[in-house]
């Protein structure tokens, strides 16, 4: 797939800006980490959080990967963490890290010109593919 504009400066929002991480050091594992944590949700269901703290390494490491994914309203939770569920953001989030290499964000800078993103941003085609 090669993605489009939209799709890959809105990516490119979400890993750089809205889950603040750093372009340093090895933020591909990062990348494949976060999509991977967004597949197992929701973690209530077939033992999610229990594959969550397999991928973290559990503890407080789980709880601050789970928090951010919160935090850049990836997921939501209920009464605990361990039972987040993706959000609308989530969705298209998930949908476009599986269709888009993290290689390809190189080419990428903020959506909008910098202003702030919209509901309609995240909305997922009918046919569940990313634009």
């Amino acid at each position: 797939m090669t993605p489009g504009e939209h799709v890959l400066d809105h990516l490119y929002r979400i890993f750089y800006e809205d889950l603040g991480i750093c372009g340093c050091g090895n933020p591909e594992d990062v990348y494949v980490l976060v999509r991977d944590l967004l597949a197992l949700c929701p973690l209530y269901e077939n033992d999610g959080w229990r594959l969550a703290e397999a991928l973290t390494g559990g503890g407080a490491a789980q709880q601050i990967a789970l928090s951010l994914l919160d935090t850049a309203e990836l997921t939501e939770h209920g009464s605990t963490i361990n039972g987040s569920w993706l959000t609308t953001k989530g969705v298209w989030c998930l949908q476009a890290m599986k269709a888009v290499p993290f290689e390809q964000m190189h080419d990428a800078g903020l959506p909008h010109d910098g202003e702030d993103c919209t509901s309609k941003c995240w909305q997922v085609p009918v046919d569940g593919q990313t634009a």
